[in-house]
């Protein structure tokens, strides 16, 4: 590792790879080693930052801070946040990628487009270096979930210009596996390829879609178990966060599933290892990271149990460098060391801070709301939908639309309604109004799955 401070870290493409490790030099190095590593790839960032990136210039002249005066990764809080919006805001009206653009158009090699706060989708790309460091950032995070050269990764990611497409699929390569681009909106044709294939493989998809998976076999006549897909590597959405959701999945198909953690903007950065005590954040050396106070944006420190916004800046972008970009995405850490011997502090998302709203003083997200609700199988189905009829902070508890697995008397469906009730109040400290729905009856999602409804927005829409 010496000598490293000075240098890029050029992913390795495997040459070290062992066994439970893609990279061990960067995933068990300890955090002393490491900082020295990470605070001189950060003073290169900003420096090519400050000098590629119109929007990055103007952004700190507008706010009066020079970011050649930050030297650690503390000195970092001097500068402001980068918000999604502003992003998106960055791209409205420009030519190819935006002023955040920080490379010649010739070096580009790669586009992808992700969801803005506007009807346009945000444009991105990479250079070849680029590219070559999210293979690395994903590479980390699949091969701790399990994904091994030799398996077949049948991948329903959407690949139109989403980063979990194409991006996703070359990592897999890059780690030596065989990868089937099956896409969205394929099912049946999976399902058509996986009897005639007769091979152990591993899915690649959303939770929301394994279920889809799984409902669209038995529609068939199969069995999820028999389609031999006995590794599950999921993402997009918060479901596996959900344990009777990822006890379902496992269930079904007779697999071992595996969370893995990433934004749009950035890369997989997340992963469980075979403990499955957790998410190891996989990014040391490429993406910095910080714990915030979504309201005041006050650090948190990096502690047992603390709990806070993500924030991320990138340590060795060209195309479109990050800095401070809030995630929006609440996490609890946990920094005791893993049986795995990985040493990047692990974490569970508890929601989306975009999703979270206040009831009478109290936090809520609709993934606690989904936990609950998957303790009543199986006389639900576990899907689920919180709706808010007005705008938070509530006076008055929310709607939460539950589905049945199947019929029930009346007097069973008020005697589950009221039980569901209950138990919400318990452990959430607010009592919804629980509205029973038949089953089938609630919307499937082959990506992610719509689980707040604002209705006050689409009210006055």
């Amino acid at each position: 590792m010496a000598g490293l401070e000075s240098k890029r870290i050029v992913p390795h493409g495997g040459r070290s790879a062992i066994g439970a490790f893609w990279n061990p030099d960067f995933e068990t190095i300890e955090p002393a080693e490491l900082r020295p590593i990470e605070d001189a790839l950060l003073l290169r960032q900003l420096k090519y930052t400050a000098k590629a990136s119109p929007f990055y210039a103007a952004k700190w002249r507008d706010a009066g801070v020079d970011a050649s005066r930050v030297r650690t990764r503390e000195d970092l809080r001097d500068l402001p946040f980068t918000e999604k919006s502003e992003l998106q805001a960055a791209v409205e009206g420009q030519p190819a990628f935006g002023s955040n653009q920080a490379a010649p158009l010739d070096r580009l090699i790669r586009m992808q487009a992700t969801g803005g706060t506007t009807s346009r989708p945000m444009r991105m790309a990479m250079t070849r270096h680029d590219a070559a460091v999210y293979c690395e950032a994903g590479a980390r995070a699949h091969w701790t979930a399990g994904v091994r050269p030799g398996d077949v990764v049948f991948e329903c990611m959407n690949y139109a210009m989403y980063a979990g497409g194409v991006n996703d699929h070359m990592t897999f390569e890059a780690l030596g596996a065989c990868v089937a681009p099956v896409g969205v909106g394929q099912s049946r044709r999976l399902l058509a390829l996986l009897a005639d294939m007769d091979v152990d493989g591993a899915l690649y998809s959303t939770p929301s879609y394994a279920l889809h998976l799984a409902e669209a076999a038995r529609a068939e006549g199969l069995e999820p178990f028999d389609l031999g897909l006995r590794k599950g590597v999921f993402s997009g959405d918060a479901g596996l966060e959900v344990a009777s959701i990822r006890a379902d999945i496992e269930a079904a198909f007779g697999m071992v599933a595996r969370n893995v953690y990433g934004t749009s903007e950035t890369a997989p950065l997340g992963a469980e290892c075979e403990e499955g005590d957790g998410l190891h954040f996989l990014g040391a050396g490429l993406y910095l990271a910080e714990l915030i106070e979504t309201e005041s944006g006050k650090a948190v420190p990096f502690e047992d149990d603390a709990v806070g916004e993500l924030v991320l800046t990138t340590l060795d972008r060209e195309a479109h460098p990050l800095v401070r970009m809030r995630t929006r995405d609440h996490v609890r850490l946990t920094m005791q060391p893993c049986a795995c011997a990985r040493t990047g502090f692990r974490f569970e998302v508890l929601g989306r801070a975009d999703d979270m709203f206040i009831v009478r003083g109290i936090n809520v997200y609709p993934l606690a709301v989904g936990a609950i609700v998957g303790e009543f199988r199986p006389a639900v189905s576990g899907e689920y939908q919180v709706v808010l009829e007005q705008r938070p902070p509530l006076s008055e508890p929310p709607l939460v639309r539950v589905e049945l697995a199947a019929p029930l008397s009346p007097s069973e469906r008020e005697a589950l309604g009221r039980r569901l009730t209950e138990r919400i109040r318990e452990m959430l400290v607010f009592a919804p109004s629980v509205e029973l729905l038949e089953s089938g009856s609630m919307p499937r999602s082959e990506g992610k799955t719509r689980r707040l409804v604002r209705a006050y927005l689409e009210a006055s829409a």
